[in-house]
């Protein structure tokens, strides 16, 4: 799904399919709710609408229900659910579900259409068109995509709707990087998306997250598998960009703001270790990972260097599967992918302080004093300073701010800290002794001392599920959801199908899905999406070994982050 999530990034309308015979599935539900974020006008595709059985008003209705949103069709059907299906568009003023949602975006429309008065046609178009290109209302059309049908009608009211949509009178440069891939002749390769002006190569652009200019070698066309130069990139255009050495996905170029980020709120919740199969390929492993990890950000590779170990986050097996052949048929890499782990994070328990001298063994000298304060859940990590300039210079406070992250890596049990306010309420620096790395090594110190005073939660990855199936497998779920400390609504009854709703551990339903495909003979079926953490008891916590030198030991780690000891 990232990989898709990130294509999202460069595209300036989505045609969405979903089949009548299966109706709005788990993915379903994720790319609405990432196309909601991104803004991005759609178009809803019902396929298969002449699958027999198919009820097309129970389609509608529950892909209405489903992704919460302003659906309505623009196309009739007659004989659905047979092989004479035919597709007939409908004028939009004929149209009155059409209308009946469009009202409510045009207080002129509303007044007209509530009094019974004739409708503008042309009013009615226009509301339709702005309200679709604000992403706020989303038409419906119906296809059977293996004989052509309705297909031609997709087209035109593409065509029709979104022609004009990349037009822009704004000449200032702006792109988001939306890929990172690695070429054997040109090296990496930045794929960008433009939104406004243009650029040209040998040009210098300007990298919003790393706040630095870099300049462009070449500028690519690509064309399938094959690349051809072009001299300048224009708005619209879709392109990749070599030269630029430090790019991430997601980047934005250019100092125009980009309406588009990558916070699609998407968590990987296991981790994986990953080791080669001959020894000799260890060094050839970190820099093949290292490599992909630029690619998909979400991999967040780990090397840990001294227990030789290197690490992934993942979202399933599936992506083990793949990351493998990747590994194999790219860099010639047999690999090996141990047992994948839960991620839990820890918050601390109560307010603390977090204090650190380190002036020993001089030169060096860095006094950091925080407040550690838990957070509402799901916030994540917030950091300011209240600490004035002449007690720590600015310099040595942006060391302090930009160590933060790496300090939280790893808490007082073994995994990230989330949920937590940081203050930096005191301090002092010394103006013969002091040196910005002094900061950076008190810092983690001073935050795991905090840790160890407060103690910490244990918390647990959450999956919000639906699970549909036969009323006769409702006793089942029901004690199964209670062995996973799982939590439901009342289940909502259809003739003699259930559908159920709630929230279980990750942890204990990783394997439940296969369990109840099993257990129903395909009947029953859970889709399951990550949806938060939560605090676990503490006799069922989690705790992991620290990797490397936890800056609890503070003599060793003072040594090794002063590499004296190797």
């Amino acid at each position: 799904m990232s990989e898709v999530e990130r294509a999202l990034l460069a595209v300036d309308m989505v045609v969405l399919l979903i089949s009548a015979a299966d109706g709005v599935q788990a993915q379903t539900r994720v790319l609405w709710q990432i196309l909601d974020k991104l803004k991005i006008p759609r178009l809803i595709l019902v396929n298969k609408v002449d699958r027999p059985g198919v009820e097309l008003d129970n389609v509608i209705q529950e892909i209405k229900t489903e992704l919460n949103a302003a659906v309505f069709p623009v196309q009739k059907i007659e004989n659905e659910a047979t092989d004479g299906v035919k597709i007939q568009p409908v004028e939009l003023s004929e149209n009155d579900a059409a209308i009946e949602v469009l009202a409510e975006f045009d207080d002129e429309l509303l007044e007209q259409f509530l009094e019974g008065e004739n409708l503008n046609q042309n009013k009615i178009q226009s509301v339709y068109s702005q309200q679709l290109l604000d992403a706020k209302v989303f038409p419906m059309l119906f296809s059977v995509a293996k004989m052509g049908l309705g297909i031609s009608l997709v087209l035109d009211e593409i065509v029709r709707e979104f022609s004009d949509i990349n037009e822009s009178t704004d000449s200032a440069f702006s792109a988001i990087v939306f890929k990172i891939s690695h070429h054997p002749q040109f090296g990496k390769l930045a794929h960008i998306r433009v939104f406004s002006g243009s650029l040209q190569k040998k040009e210098l652009v300007f990298n919003q997250r790393s706040k630095s200019e870099e300049k462009v070698n070449q500028i690519k066309a690509i064309f399938s598998d094959k690349y051809q130069d072009v001299s300048m990139a224009n708005n619209g255009e879709i392109l990749a960009l070599t030269g630029l050495s430090d790019v991430k996905v997601g980047d934005v170029l250019g100092k125009k703001e980009v309406k588009r980020n990558l916070d699609f709120n998407t968590t990987p919740i296991l981790t994986v270790e990953v080791k080669p199969k001959t020894e000799q390929d260890y060094i050839r492993l970190s820099e093949a990972l290292i490599q992909l990890d630029t690619e998909d950000p979400l991999l967040q590779f780990v090397w840990f260097k001294d227990e030789k170990e290197f690490h992934l986050k993942i979202n399933g097996w599936i992506q083990i599967e793949i990351l493998q052949q990747i590994l194999k048929q790219r860099f010639d890499i047999e690999t090996d992918f141990q047992m994948p782990t839960v991620i839990y994070k820890e918050t601390p328990k109560t307010v603390t302080i977090g204090y650190e001298e380190y002036t020993m063994p001089k030169p060096c000298w860095a006094v950091v004093k925080f407040e550690i304060k838990p957070a509402e859940r799901g916030s994540g990590v917030s950091y300011k300073s209240q600490v004035g300039v002449n007690d720590i210079l600015l310099k040595y406070q942006k060391e302090v701010e930009r160590t933060i992250p790496k300090a939280l890596e790893q808490g007082i049990k073994g995994w990230g800290v989330t949920d937590v306010e940081i203050t930096l309420i005191g301090g002092e620096d010394h103006n013969v002794h002091s040196r910005a790395g002094d900061f950076v090594i008190a810092t983690p110190m001073a935050i795991m001392n905090g840790l160890k005073v407060s103690d910490t939660d244990i918390l647990e990855p959450m999956m919000k599920f639906i699970l549909t199936g036969s009323e006769d497998i409702l006793g089942q779920v029901a004690s199964d959801m209670h062995k996973m400390r799982g939590v439901f609504e009342p289940p909502v009854f259809h003739g003699d199908k259930i559908r159920m709703e709630g929230r279980v551990p990750f942890a204990t339903a990783m394997e439940y899905p296969v369990q109840l495909a099993s257990r129903s003979g395909g009947k029953a079926n859970i889709q399951m999406q990550f949806d938060g953490y939560q605090k676990v008891e503490d006799e069922l916590a989690v705790i992991r070994e620290f990797k490397g030198i936890s800056p609890l030991d503070r003599a060793k780690y003072i040594l090794k982050a002063r590499k004296a000891l190797q």
